[in-house]
């Protein structure tokens, strides 16, 4: 879930391609065998290679986020008992959905420009509650932006290998991040989250109490399910979206709103075609289909 929603709930390679900074316009989405500078590094936040302030390294360093990683310059780093294969896992999809072929060129120059803003947003991957609360995130917030969290508490991690469950939290996490303050921020009429007028945001109120309904959120006749409240569109639109977005990429979302179809053709003959027309027009780098969870990590 979002942060707006945290109460109750979602490379820099040697810098041996600027791109993976930068960026340049990619022609396909079409996924492929990788190419070789379609590699994003996860390494310590002291690493040269990241062109991070010494501000932000202390606080880093004191928060202990000492495990680091920056796809297209967007900055994913996490607290240093977190096991480094969720770390790993976690750039890979943050780099894949922003290079959906895997050539090593982001899709949206002015997407990952954007996200790249650190002082407005970055991820965080926090391992204890409280600590992270009380202690890490009061140091944090001084130095860096609004986090969007992909926390232990969420994840439930067990072992050293992330499971089905803690893929799905970061497929969602990164999702609501890349929305809300990538393609809101560029593309306020299609993705805008801020208020109800966008594509995503009309649709979102179409499905309200219908075939969506956060279960923090009252519909007629069928309260919320838990305390909270995701009734602002920074929080309602973001979630229903990745869930609309995820199903209909063919893969599963982590949870379901109270009434949303449970199968993409079900979610298909729901939808509205202003929303379809957006998410299939080829400009937006809509997934269209499954992650491979594959994207090259050093």
């Amino acid at each position: 879930m979002t942060r707006g929603d945290q109460s109750s709930s979602v490379s820099v390679a040697l810098i041996v391609s600027s791109l993976l900074l930068a960026g340049c316009q990619s022609n396909t989405t079409e996924p492929g065998p990788a190419s070789a500078a379609a590699r994003v590094p996860v390494s310590t936040v002291d690493d040269p290679r990241w062109p991070l302030t010494d501000r932000e390294r202390n606080a880093l360093t004191q928060a202990r986020f000492t495990q680091v990683s920056m796809p297209f310059g967007i900055l994913l780093a996490a607290d240093e008992d977190m096991p480094p294969a969720y770390v790993r896992q976690a750039a890979a999809i943050l780099a894949e959905m922003m290079d959906q072929d895997m050539n090593g060129v982001v899709d949206d120059p002015a997407v990952a420009k954007v996200l790249a803003q650190r002082d407005v947003c970055w991820l965080a991957m926090p391992m204890d509650h409280e600590a992270w609360e009380e202690e890490q995130l009061p140091r944090l917030e001084r130095v860096l932006g609004y986090d969007i969290i992909i926390p232990e508490w969420w994840m439930e991690v067990r072992g050293d290998e992330p499971d089905a469950r803690g893929q799905a939290v970061m497929v969602e996490e990164v999702h609501h991040f890349i929305t809300q303050f990538g393609y809101s921020e560029v593309y306020p009429e299609a993705f805008g989250v801020d208020d109800w007028n966008s594509v995503i945001a009309r649709e979102t109120q179409r499905a309200q109490c219908d075939f969506w309904q956060h279960p923090e959120n009252d519909c007629p006749g069928s309260p919320a399910e838990y305390g909270g409240d995701c009734s602002d569109p920074n929080c309602d639109v973001v979630e229903f979206y990745q869930q609309v977005v995820v199903m209909r990429a063919g893969m599963e979302p982590g949870w379901l709103g109270i009434g949303f179809p449970e199968d993409r053709a079900a979610l298909e003959a729901r939808l509205g075609d202003e929303i379809k027309r957006v998410m299939d027009d080829p400009r937006y780098h809509q997934l269209q289909r499954p992650l491979t969870f594959a994207y090259p990590v050093d």
